[in-house]
């Protein structure tokens, strides 16, 4: 059993990459989970137990029909309430865990191929259905609403105004999603997917330029906007993870050159933190539909040219 147990550490310290990836994203959302937990206490505890009751449910119901999808419920489950403010309905945190379960099953049984986490699809596509009643943040220690940095500055301040020390936003003591607003706990959590070969860096970095660019070319203060747990917990969680990238190695940094140009861009538009996470599921989704089109164009062309070919072959063995 001692010995079992040491390889199995062996592994996970020396070679992350050959654990089961949803075990990898089990350790690297551990940081979040945890930091949520230590800031807003009840409710994220509540959160977290509805996110996993559901998406283990789902999980357990596939594994009594034998069937494996591509990523555990429990895990998109997680992501998709991570981002659900504090003060949000209970019923709204079940809704976006069971939404992001079932599409998960589908996607990974219907559309393997496709690049979308089920987690962010779920949460934005509650988001925008409730009218935004999902991100009800609050301080942590008060039962109060209030909004987090983003929409606060865009509020009651804008510009190049950075009201917040980068050191508060870097813990995360300010309101937010509940798991996803201390950047600390998300940069160890994505320090671990790095290490576990499962971020690209690529990717990553495309984002941080085109945002930051964004940024100075609209006049703001860079470092105020990217110093976001939130906002790296959906690009480094989601949009860099190499499972929901695209397999071409071009087409990575394209996709995050778009969420960072789209999705900080639309802060222009007084639209806050959420216009992000939107973005991304829509990036996602958009690319993935694009790719089945063109899959689709390509072989009904390729059956086409078959028959004429077929046909042509057949006219001249006749003649």
């Amino acid at each position: 059993m001692l010995g079992k147990a040491a390889r199995r550490l062996d592994r996970a310290v020396f070679r992350p990459d050959s654990l089961n990836p949803d075990l990898v994203s089990a350790i690297a959302l551990a940081g979040p989970v945890l930091a949520g937990l230590v800031l807003f206490r009840m409710a994220a505890a509540i959160f977290l137990l509805l996110a996993v009751a559901i998406g283990g449910v789902t999980h357990l119901a596939l594994r009594l029909r034998r069937q494996r999808p591509q990523t555990s419920p429990i895990i998109v489950a997680i992501v998709g309430v991570a981002l659900c403010g504090p003060l949000a309905s209970p019923a709204l945190a079940a809704l976006v865990a069971l939404l992001a379960s079932v599409l998960e099953v589908l996607r990974s049984s219907f559309w393997p191929r496709s690049r979308i986490h089920a987690g962010v699809l779920a949460y934005a596509v509650v988001y925008l259905g409730t009218g935004g009643a999902v991100a009800a943040y609050t301080r942590p220690g008060s039962e109060q609403l209030f909004p987090e940095p983003i929409a606060q500055w865009s509020q009651f301040y804008g510009g190049s105004t950075h009201f917040l020390e980068p050191i508060t936003l870097y813990v995360g003591n300010v309101a937010g999603p509940v798991f996803a607003t201390s950047l600390l706990a998300v940069v160890i959590g994505l320090a671990w997917l790095w290490y576990a070969r499962r971020l690209s860096l690529m990717a990553l970095l495309t984002f941080l330029v085109a945002g930051g660019l964004i940024s100075v070319g609209l006049h703001y203060d860079p470092v105020f906007q990217l110093v976001s747990g939130p906002t790296w917990f959906v690009v480094g969680f989601a949009l860099c993870d190499r499972r929901m990238l695209p397999g071409h190695p071009l087409a990575r940094p394209v996709l995050a050159l778009a969420a960072g140009v789209i999705g900080i861009g639309l802060r222009a538009a007084h639209l806050y933190i959420e216009a992000l996470f939107v973005t991304v599921a829509v990036v996602e989704l958009t690319y993935s539909v694009l790719v089945l089109l063109l899959e689709g164009g390509v072989a009904l062309l390729r059956q086409r040219f078959n028959a004429r070919r077929s046909l042509a072959e057949k006219g001249s063995a006749s003649a």
